[in-house]
């Protein structure tokens, strides 16, 4: 009997301890949403209150405005500025290989023309039967080889000269759109400000009639 009671009364226990857990409130992430409605319900109140304020005192806050509007204007500005100086920049890179490429070729061109002259000489020297027949027959193929070889070697590096230059190409137009692209900005940029200070010259003036 003093079982069956101990039994018994261990299963209240734990049907107890079930409703408490069951009847605790989830706290997950309601503290971070609580805030977060906190501050949107004093934005909208301070936004409230702020439309209650006469048109008469809020000469001050449009002039925030402004300076906050003609400072991120800036920031947009110099993100354009620094586009403009990174196509630069890589132009500048492109025109130094285009260079170097030229040199190179330059160089084949110049080793290709000696290795002519001296196939020429070694032909002339062959068909007047001077020399060794045999001898004159192998040095002959063997710079021929060599010249093919060297021409060959020209053959790649013009291409590469010619597709460096094809990205030089685009790369200029790509910085002609953006200096205009710039250059609009820093002109809507200086009339904005010259309207702003003619009108404050404007309201300057009006404020100073009206107290005479």
């Amino acid at each position: 009997m003093k079982r069956v009671c101990h039994v018994g009364l261990t299963f209240l226990m734990a049907l107890s301890l079930l409703a408490g857990c069951a009847s605790m409130p989830v706290f997950k992430g309601s503290k971070s949403k609580a805030s977060t409605s906190k501050e949107g319900s004093l934005s909208t109140k301070k936004e409230g209150l702020y439309s209650q304020v006469p048109a008469a005192m809020r000469a001050p806050v449009r002039e925030a405005e402004f300076d906050l509007k003609e400072a991120n204007a800036t920031v947009d500005l110099a993100k354009e500025k620094v586009k403009l100086t990174e196509l630069q920049k890589e132009r500048a890179l492109l025109e130094r290989k285009c260079a170097d490429y030229g040199m190179e070729f330059s160089q084949i061109n110049a080793r290709t023309a000696e290795l002519a002259v001296e196939i020429k000489k070694l032909e002339a020297i062959d068909n007047a039967n001077l020399g060794d027949k045999a001898q004159n027959i192998k040095e002959i193929a063997n710079l021929k080889t060599k010249k093919l070889g060297i021409e060959s070697e020209g053959i790649q590096v013009k291409a590469e000269f010619d597709t460096t230059e094809l990205q030089i190409k685009k790369l200029t137009k790509e910085i002609e759109t953006q200096k205009m692209t710039v250059q609009k900005m820093e002109g809507k940029k200086t009339q904005e400000t010259t309207e702003t200070k003619a009108q404050t010259t404007k309201k300057s003036s009006t404020r100073k009639n009206r107290r005479r």
